[in-house]
């Protein structure tokens, strides 16, 4: 007799094949038979109507710190998603010694977006060595199944301290993190992670401490991870960092190398193809490199206080260190610092979030009566009613009005046509949630809904079968995540039920349940009617995992 049988349903299995009509059965955590009119089950589902296919797989997330207080990854389960990989770009919390907590704290407040008040209050300090934290994990009550990559900049303060976001590594120190990172892989790590771009700036606007490492550093803790014949790679790649340079990194090492990100810039027009095309050029010579890109543009809501969009600028650096609104206000009136950062965001050299595209930065919420009139105007708008450069308005709004006023800006990503080119493409795959991260700024963890909405029911750029081996299968492959991604027999039963016809997720809106009553930005699914995780429903209880073995 089975556990659970979901019959009558549209099953999409996650291998890119054909939908077909028919039942799936379940024993505790496993799909063991899959076809038409299966056998007596203690629990059915009659799905009639409703396609059934694998739980989503979340490659891009930040839930380091909000697992060991939130063990649900709230909002991503309720969006689909089964599995998620944590630890990307490098900035994870573990290895952390008690004395590098606060440095790490104020890193991921100021690089990631997550509030310092949450973190302090929030986040389970029960270990020290990255085999304590996934035991920690282990422990929780995982809602999801949870990948974990071993981080550079954590790695580096757990070896170097302070100087680890000052210097190069010195060869006792790498020889040490090779050590590390090594015991880290068999301790149940997916792979290593790490970050050279130029906006991955910590506290006091200080690069992260895996942007001083030098070449070297990198290339030889790529080797440590890969000692045991496996392990995924992955870099946020800087902006000088060219497919070519991976390939010098990975030099023998030929485990896949996962690239982010890959975002249509209207300044560089193709630059994010191009890549993409670099990365096709690179799988021809045996290297399994894979370009992140993203379904969504890239908006992002602000305040003066911390407009993340401007910190990855060296220009921008004077203001991030000022501590006091008097001190902010006094160096947005300086007109040296204002040419300098204008003329950064002009410079067509760089690739950065923000291009100067002020028509796609609207003021959304203010407490200012004088201001109401310009809710849902664009600064482009708002700066020719005062007959000024709409960057000037912006700074002369905050000396005059404070800094709280909120704004959206759409930063990258929104050319259909090109971001269809990227989705398309044969080495991409389809990433960069975020989720958990830049909590207050963005909620991109529906990214999985929005593919198969706008990208599949709306666009029709994909078949149903193709977007969903797009969310599950390939990742799964990719990754080398054993048994997940598909709806076969011998698989875990990662399952959700959704309306093909309805599926999409809500309007963000904003709620203040973090710890320490931190604000954040939330979005609901639409159209997702149940979800099983390990063959549990996600209503009766969590029977998420931590995934400890990968496949070579």
């Amino acid at each position: 007799m089975f556990d659970l049988k979901i019959k009558n349903a549209k099953i999409v299995d996650g291998t890119g094949l054909k939908p077909f009509h028919g039942d799936i059965a379940i024993i505790g955590n496993t799909i063991v038979e899959r076809g038409k009119s299966l056998g007596v089950a203690k629990n059915y589902y009659d799905a009639e109507g409703l396609v059934l296919c694998p739980g989503f797989i979340d490659v891009h997330t930040h839930y380091d710190a909000q697992l060991t207080w939130d063990p649900s990854a709230s909002p991503s389960l309720d969006l689909g998603v089964t599995t998620a990989i944590i630890g990307n770009c490098g900035f994870t919390i573990a290895p952390c010694k008690p004395n590098h907590r606060e440095l790490n704290i104020k890193n991921l407040t100021k690089v990631e977006g997550m509030p310092y008040n949450t973190l302090k209050k929030g986040i389970d300090w029960g270990y020290e060595s990255y085999h304590e934290y996934l035991a920690l994990l282990q422990s929780k009550n995982l809602a999801l199944n949870i990948c974990s990559y071993i981080g550079h900049s954590a790695l580096r303060i757990w070896t170097m301290g302070e100087e680890a976001m000052e210097r190069k590594a010195r060869e006792e120190e790498i020889t040490n993190m090779e050590k590390i990172v090594s015991n880290a892989m068999r301790s149940g790590a997916i792979g290593f992670a790490t970050s050279t771009f130029e906006g991955h700036n910590g506290t006091n606007g200080i690069p992260m401490p895996s942007r001083f490492a030098c070449n070297e550093e990198i290339s030889r803790l790529i080797k440590a991870m890969a000692i045991d014949g496996r392990g995924i790679f992955m870099l946020t790649k800087s902006n000088n960092t060219e497919i070519k340079d991976i390939i010098k990194l990975l030099g023998n090492v030929k485990r896949p190398a996962m690239v982010a990100a890959l975002l249509d810039n209207p300044m560089k027009k193709n630059w994010a193809f191009n890549t993409l095309e670099d990365i096709k050029d690179a799988q021809k010579e045996g290297y399994e490199i894979w370009g992140q890109v993203s379904c969504r543009p890239l908006t992002m809501e602000f305040t003066m206080n911390e407009p993340y969009m401007l910190e990855g600028l060296n220009s921008w650096k004077e203001y991030m260190v000022q501590n006091t609104t008097k001190e902010k206000k006094n160096v947005l009136q300086n007109k040296v610092f204002r040419k300098n950062v204008i003329n950064e965001i002009l410079d067509t050299t760089k690739n950065k979030l923000f291009v100067g595209n002020w028509d796609k930065i609207k003021l959304i919420k203010t407490e200012q009566k004088n201001l109401l009139k310009y809710i849902g105007k664009n600064l482009l708008e708002i700066s020719n009613y005062h007959n000024k450069e709409p960057f000037d308005w912006l700074l002369d709004n905050a000396i005059d009005n404070g800094l709280d006023d909120l704004f959206a800006a759409e930063l990258l990503n929104s050319d259909i046509k090109s971001v269809q080119k990227l989705l398309k493409h044969k080495y991409a795959t389809v990433a960069l949630s975020d989720a958990g991260a830049h909590t207050s700024l963005l909620c991109d963890a529906g990214y999985a809904l929005e593919l198969l909405s706008k990208w599949t029911r709306e666009l029709k750029v994909f078949s149903l079968e193709e977007a969903i081996y797009n969310l599950t299968g390939k990742q799964a492959d990719i990754c080398r995540i054993p048994k997940r991604g598909r709806l076969v027999p011998g698989y875990f039963a990662d399952m959700i039920l959704i309306d093909p016809n309805k599926i999409n997720s809500s309007n963000s809106y904003r709620i203040n349940d973090l710890p320490a009553k931190s604000e954040r930005l939330l979005v609901d699914p639409i159209g997702i009617k149940e979800i099983w995780v390990n063959g549990v429903n996600k209503n009766q209880k969590s029977a998420g995992k931590l995934i400890r073995e990968y496949l070579s």
